[in-house]
């Protein structure tokens, strides 16, 4: 008789020995994918939460004339770990063909200006990034001199989409402006009748940052905004950048949201780590236990198949067939018990965390069922080997002479 007819015929006889190892497997095997699925997902919502967060490394110039250059920015760049960079730039200049909103009769050169601010991207940083004003009409800019103008300074002056706004700085360089859009912040009439208008928000106009650059005398930015893809670098780059741009800025960290969420996630992470290794210690050790007592009182049947000539390859090879084959049914069993516990675990950790806004996806994929099979077969061979060995190295005659008498 083969080595699978006897596994499948013992574990038909052997009927509560075969149920307690598919109960014992079945637990520990739920437990190691249940934890398996949430250490992933966890680890899933870390990075989700590294690209939300988005930190980063604010520098602002100490004196306007020394600006940060592009080669400053090229050599940040450079830096390993920075995702962009989003650059700032601020200029004041005279409308010329079109009148600036003011409450007062100055005519003092602030009175008579606006106030130029440049982004690459308007929707990462600055008033729109922040809530302060938002978009009413049209679109944020997207080419080189597309302006977003203030929506009272376009129905002052009967200003449309599309039209053209010129300015004129103090060294007589010129721009023309292209409208793209308008903007409110729903402040406006809460302002002093005294503020100069190149202060007021109905005179601020927004653009891209290529087009400031265009008007300056001196070329360079007044701010940058450096984000990075992981926040875990955060204080290795600020020194790097540091030793960069020197002491003409001031660096500020901006990863508040990201330390408030972190925490709480990696609590979870290390209550989850310790549960899945106790449940692995533990199953390792129950199951080596239970084979190695069930293996002493098989003993006589396996000095009996030694001297009928079965070699010990044969006999162990029905050994591990009898397990693999609970190991198998319990396994198929285990992935639907396991997503279950891992959704009523995920219930019970992350409750009340600050982490509500990350999408944690609580299902198995073929890695953590090819986790649970790998971890579950290596158990199984711990314990047969454990168990099994010294029986296979006892000689039969003394065993079965041990029997008989």
């Amino acid at each position: 008789m083969g080595s699978a007819k006897r596994a499948v015929r013992y574990l038909i006889r052997k009927k509560s020995k075969t149920v307690i190892l598919f109960l014992v497997l079945l637990i520990s095997e739920a437990m190691i994918l249940s934890t398996g699925i949430i250490l992933k997902a966890s680890n899933e919502a870390k990075s989700e939460l590294q690209k939300k967060t988005k930190t980063k490394i604010l520098a602002g110039i100490m004196e306007n004339n020394n600006p940060i250059t592009t080669e400053d920015i090229n050599k940040i760049q450079k830096l390993k770990g920075i995702d962009k960079i989003n650059k700032n730039a601020t200029l004041s200049a005279y409308p010329t063909n079109f009148q600036t909103v003011t409450e007062n009769q100055n005519t003092n050169t602030e009175n008579l200006q606006v106030r130029l601010v440049g982004y690459d991207d308007l929707k990462l940083d600055g008033a729109f990034a922040e809530s302060e004003i938002r978009i009413v009409k049209g679109k944020y800019p997207k080419e080189k001199n597309e302006v977003v103008i203030n929506q009272i300074l376009a129905e002052t002056n009967k200003l449309e989409i599309g039209d053209t706004v010129t300015f004129e700085t103090d060294g007589g360089k010129k721009m023309d402006g292209v409208i793209s859009g308008y903007y409110l912040s729903g402040s406006e009439r809460n302002q002093s009748k005294e503020m100069a208008s190149v202060y007021r928000i109905e005179n601020t106009i927004y653009t891209k940052t290529e087009s400031i650059a265009a008007l300056q005398e001196i070329s360079g930015y007044e701010r940058i905004s450096v984000y990075l893809k992981n926040p875990e670098n955060l204080e290795k780059i600020e020194g790097e950048m540091a030793n960069i741009l020197g002491e003409k800025v001031e660096l500020t960290k901006s990863d508040m949201l990201f330390r408030q969420m972190k925490q709480p996630l990696e609590q979870v992470m290390q209550v989850v780590s310790l549960m899945l290794y106790l449940t692995l210690g533990t199953s390792a050790i129950v199951i080596t236990l239970l084979l190695c007592m069930w293996m002493r009182g098989r003993k006589k049947e396996i000095a009996v198949y030694i001297s009928l000539g079965k070699n010990k390859c044969s006999i162990l090879s029905q050994l591990l067939l009898e397990s693999f084959l609970v190991f198998a049914v319990s396994s198929v069993s285990a992935v639907v018990i396991g997503n279950i516990l891992a959704e009523k675990l995920k219930g019970v950790l992350f409750a009340g965390k600050s982490i509500s806004t990350l999408a944690i996806e609580i299902s198995p994929h073929l890695s953590d069922i090819g986790m649970l099979i790998m971890s579950g077969a290596m158990i199984l061979f711990i314990g047969i080997g454990i168990s099994v060995i010294p029986v296979l190295r006892t000689n039969p005659k003394d065993t079965l002479s041990d029997m008989e008498g």
